[in-house]
């Protein structure tokens, strides 16, 4: 390994170490203090958003509940490019979040579809009005409501004509852009931001250990999945759970650790189906959206006891060498443990799987002899066997890594266990 991706191991060690964002936090309350300001949160909101419309149901428990003050801003166009398939996004979104609102006991229909673009336009423009009232929340539930239920007419109704300069909606997303991503459904605290219901409860941690809150976590339900598993009926055993999975998605490191861990208790066979990685098919992943992939996986890792933070990026040889040798090893019923190893080793132990003897090490933390080296597939045969795997996926629904599926179900992320324990109980 060159000294410079061994220095640059290090450095993203350290910025994503428990040392700096403890340095990154009391700096930003340091400021706050010296500004005489409150504990303010950021919330973006975009009304065709499902994400949007669950968030807006559980944020005034979040402001009861903790000495800060929420601000709405709505932002209405988000950047093209951090979406590689905004269809598939969408349709799936809406499926999440009516799984998402039965967990949490929220409103959300279950028949709920693409909304109105005409009412969308009227319900952002309206809500924009109104981001500094009071009553925002409760408004932007009610204009949601009629809107992901198709009522067009209760939407017209509700969103008096709306009077604004199109600079409000243009100064919300510029000033998202600016600190730092692209979603809406977000909230942002000095520095930090926690999209959706998922990552709520990071941020409850986090303004309870600055003496805000009640010291309580509501919002940790999607973390659970683990209590009960071993009383699942055991007709689950033997079913299979395929993930799809890509050697360089830092997520994909986490979701086949907890995938394992999941099959290991339940006994479901979990199917590894290997994809190439975006980069390499053509498509770009922009800087913000890397940024905060890498901050995101980094406190998903710690609140699961999983290392991460020694990254050798294995994108290029790695990844060829790696897919190569997987598939190889799944024809003997070893490729799980592989590439348990491999993405250990290059998101959390600084291991270069380029050369012979990183992936000689890999192996052997693998518990597979390194004789297994010299198997590898040649490329015209994995190639098409991975490129059938990313057509598997996106006929399933779902446009990237790591998706799980489960009979029917598709269900996309690391954090999607609690779904995947759902749909076996269901079954």
């Amino acid at each position: 390994m060159t000294l410079a991706n061994v220095l640059k191991s290090y450095a993203v060690a350290y910025l994503t170490g428990d040392t700096h964002l403890a340095l990154r936090r009391s700096t930003a309350e340091m400021a706050r203090r010296l500004r005489r300001q409150p504990h303010e949160i950021i919330y973006f909101h975009r009304a065709d958003d499902p994400y949007s419309q669950l968030m807006v149901q559980v944020l005034p428990d979040l402001a009861a509940r903790f000495d800060i003050k929420i601000s709405p801003r709505v932002v209405e166009r988000l950047p093209a490019n951090m979406y590689p398939d905004p269809q598939r996004f969408e349709a799936y979104s809406i499926l999440d979040a009516t799984r998402l609102a039965r967990l949490y006991g929220l409103g959300f229909p279950s028949s709920a579809t693409v909304p109105d673009r005409l009412a969308v336009g009227m319900a952002n423009r309206y809500l924009a009005r109104l981001q500094d009232d009071p009553n925002f929340f409760s408004v932007a539930e009610e204009v949601g409501a009629a809107l992901w239920k198709q009522d067009v007419k209760a939407v017209r109704s509700l969103c008096v004509a709306a009077d604004i300069d199109e600079k409000v909606l243009e100064d919300n997303e510029r000033l998202l852009r600016g600190l730092g991503h692209y979603a809406s459904g977000n909230l942002y605290y000095a520095g930090e931001f926690y999209p959706g219901l998922d990552r709520l409860d990071h941020l409850e941690r986090r303004l309870n250990r600055l003496g805000l809150g009640d010291g309580e976590v509501h919002f940790e339900l999607t973390r659970l999945w683990r209590y009960g598993l071993e009383s699942l009926d055991r007709t689950v055993t033997g079913r299979t759970l395929e993930l799809f999975y890509s050697v360089r998605s830092p997520y994909s490191y986490l979701g086949i650790h907890l995938a394992s861990e999941l099959a290991g208790i339940s006994g479901v066979r979990l199917k590894i189906r290997p994809v190439l990685p975006m980069v390499m098919r053509g498509l770009k992943v922009p800087s913000t959206k890397a940024r905060y992939i890498l901050f995101d996986t980094k406190r998903e890792a710690r609140i699961e006891n999983l290392p991460f933070g020694r990254i050798v990026d294995p994108l290029g040889e790695a990844t060829r060498r790696a897919m190569a040798l997987g598939f190889r090893l799944a024809e003997d019923g070893e490729d799980i443990a592989f590439f348990k190893a491999l993405s250990r080793a290059v998101f959390a132990e600084g291991i270069d799987a380029s050369t012979d003897r990183g992936l000689a090490q890999v192996l052997e933390r693998a518990g597979i002899s390194a004789s297994k080296l010299s198997g590898a597939m040649p490329a015209d045969v994995w190639q098409p066997m991975a490129e059938k795997n990313r057509q598997m996926m996106l006929m399933s629904g779902s446009w990237g890594v790591p998706t799980f599926r489960i009979g029917s179900e598709t269900l996309w992320g690391q954090d999607r266990l609690w779904a995947v324990v759902e749909a076996l109980k269901q079954h």
